[in-house]
């Protein structure tokens, strides 16, 4: 027994040490808070404990969204007491509140969404709490600022120097691997033809964009110098997209012109060369010493690959030599546009299905009279709030409630059991320090993860350290099961009331690529075709994520996003000729009409589509083809005219492959 308890503390001596910090954190918030006298001073400790995070980056930026959001949301919280003291009125005004900042949440990303969430919990606490003790409400909303602030400069006194530095360049050498990947599919494309084992490639590839997009945020939060190159590698994300789209519409060209393929292998074994010269440590500039001559040939052949690619190289180009510099002097390059995904339905759902949740809870409490029902309240609104964003927010608040259940379960057996009526604040420390440093344990385990903060949270609120005296038994009690009733409510909502999943969301995804897509068949101007195309690139990863977390087939999906891009550049390209839209254009807008009404027949319709306006545009690319494979007869004198042609073809032509 003892050789295996010795075994047990080995293995857990890592997140005993992190538990161990965590609750130094904690608790030397919660003591801070208590020696001056702070209403609620445990809001201290639960922010210490929320804003612990595994690199310097996020905790710092989570720390200051947090504070950015508190500071609002009590002053929302505060204008709505001093405006009514009614029970309708406050579940009017906090209604509306928490709409628009839940609204906002979902059309925000980020740290950014992450303040406009504490926003809305932060109204509701202080307009509940305020409600329950008037004369304290200037106190409470001092205490709330005051312990938030607290609880972030202890948490990061405590655990910054134990909280390791994301490398700078660890984002810069993921993206050039990528890139080096990307070529050298292209080459592989090149050189053996379409195949299964290249598609599933293709596929990874854009897998792994679609991750380091999302990982953006994450990346760069903390660092400043970091996010002045956003622009950049936004940029370079864009570009290595456009590269997949034009190499699944090269590939098709290629399997239709097998003949005269000798211009192939050559390119392919240059293109395998720079792709290896990436993955290794030469710097870029000996890499692509032969790009030019190697571009012109691929845009001679594949006019659409080879300015994908040339723009890749520039794009890596740029955001490679712009890194290191403290002020960027170079803007991304034109046309690499990325435009932001908003999903002004989905915002519009979780904004209404937050009003209505606590205007029926409010409207409960203000016919019942229930005293607890400002507490339940206020956990009604704080989850409608955080999870509005979640994927799965049923599913999520399940766990949070086993978790929370717990949590009020060990502040009912510290306060009514263990230390009945008053005692001291350094008894209710002691006793709190094996619970926080349990929670953060299980925090860190896989099958214990999903709860374990909200055990530790409902434990803090309900238990209420720093409070020497709590209301008696029967009241206490009372509002433990208040604030689980609030989750209730919450889970109900997700659940019935205006659901929501990654199947809905992928739907909506789907039908907002296509809708913009139609709007290209009808647009009148370069700078509106240029804004739908650069939405389209960020919502083409979106349903990538989306369809990560569904059991649906990610090649169907991998397929129909890159078929929605090359859709989006061919429209562009024949609508951008400033003529009459051509006959397969006005089709493709019908046919994209029609499939928005059926959301499950978008993504096959969208290859179908794809494959269409390939072909109507074929002819334009051979005759393309057929100039460059004269270009070695041409006699020196005709050299500017025939390069004339040529860039006359490439703007007015029918077809970029």
């Amino acid at each position: 027994m003892p050789d295996r308890w010795g075994r047990l503390a080995r293995h857990e001596w890592p997140l005993i040490v992190l538990a161990f910090r965590g609750t130094l954190a904690a608790l030397a918030a919660l003591t801070v808070a208590i020696a001056l006298k702070l209403e609620c001073p445990y809001w201290a400790a639960m922010t210490a404990l929320i804003v612990i995070q595994p690199t310097r980056g996020l905790l710092l930026e989570k720390s200051f969204y947090r504070l950015v959001g508190t500071a609002a949301g009590s002053l929302a919280g505060l204008a709505m007491l001093q405006t009514s003291l009614s029970p309708p009125m406050l579940t009017i005004m906090l209604s509306l509140w928490l709409a628009g900042c839940i609204a906002a949440g979902n059309l925000l990303y980020g740290f950014r969404s992450y303040a406009a969430m504490v926003a809305a919990c932060t109204g509701a606490v202080i307009a509940m709490a305020g409600y329950n003790n008037p004369p304290h409400l200037n106190d409470l909303v001092f205490g709330r600022i005051a312990g938030i602030t607290i609880g972030i400069v202890v948490s990061t006194a405590v655990t910054l120097f134990f909280t390791r530095r994301r490398s700078k360049r660890e984002l810069l050498d993921r993206l050039t691997l990528l890139v080096g990947e990307e070529i050298e599919w292209l080459a592989r494309l090149l050189g053996e033809g379409e195949h299964e084992g290249l598609n599933a490639r293709r596929q990874d590839i854009l897998v792994n964009i679609a991750e380091i997009e999302a990982s953006l945020d994450a990346v760069w939060a903390g660092s400043i110098g970091l996010k002045k190159r956003k622009r950049a590698v936004q940029g370079l994300i864009v570009a290595m997209l456009s590269l997949l789209e034009a190499g699944k519409l090269a590939g098709r060209y290629l399997s239709r012109h097998a003949s005269g393929d000798a211009w192939r292998q050559p390119l392919a074994r240059k293109l395998t060369e720079m792709a290896a010269q990436l993955d290794g440590d030469q710097p870029l500039e000996s890499v692509f010493t032969d790009s030019p001559a190697m571009l012109d040939a691929l845009r001679g052949r594949l006019p659409l690959a080879g300015e994908a690619l040339t723009d890749l190289i520039g794009s890596l180009e740029l955001v490679t030599n712009e890194w290191d510099r403290i002020v960027p002097k170079t803007e991304r390059p034109a046309g690499n546009h990325f435009i932001l995904h908003r999903d002004w339905q989905e915002a519009g759902r979780a904004a209404l299905r937050a009003a209505t949740a606590i205007a029926a809870v409010g409207t409960a409490w203000h016919l019942t009279g229930w005293s607890e029902g400002p507490l339940m309240l206020m956990a009604a609104s704080i989850m409608v709030s955080i999870f509005s964003t979640h994927d799965r927010p049923s599913v999520m608040l399940s766990h949070i409630f086993c978790g929370a259940s717990l949590g009020v379960a060990a502040a009912f057996l510290v306060r009514l059991v263990l230390l009945p009526g008053i005692s001291s604040p350094l008894l209710q420390v002691l006793v709190t320090v094996p619970v926080l440093m349990a929670g953060i344990v299980a925090l860190h385990h896989r099958r214990t993860a999903l709860g374990a903060m909200d055990a530790m949270l409902f434990f803090l609120f309900v238990m209420q350290p720093g409070l020497p005296a709590v209301p008696p038994a029967a009241v206490f009690a009372a509002g433990g099961f208040a604030v689980l009733a609030g989750i209730g409510v919450a889970i109900i909502a997700f659940r019935f009331l205006l659901p929501i999943d990654p199947a809905r969301r992928l739907r909506s995804l789907l039908i907002a690529i296509s809708r913009d897509l139609a709007a290209m068949t009808v647009a009148d101007s370069a700078a509106a075709l240029k804004k739908y195309r650069a939405r389209t690139h960020h919502r083409v990863l979106r349903i990538l994520t989306n369809a990560q977390k569904l059991d649906k087939d990610l090649g169907q999906v991998i397929e129909g996003g890159l078929a929605a891009l090359a859709i989006a550049r061919c429209i562009q390209q024949l609508q951008g000729r400033g003529e009459d839209s051509p006959a397969v254009v006005r089709q493709t807008a019908r046919r994209l009409k029609l499939v928005i009404r059926q959301p499950d027949r978008i993504l096959p319709m969208l290859e179908d589509i794809s494959g269409r306006l390939y072909r109507a545009m074929g002819t334009g690319q051979r005759s393309l083809c057929a100039i460059s494979q004269n270009a070695a007869m041409t006699p020196p004198s005709v050299v500017s005219l025939r390069s004339k042609v040529l860039f006359t073809l490439r703007k007015e032509s029918q077809c970029h492959t």
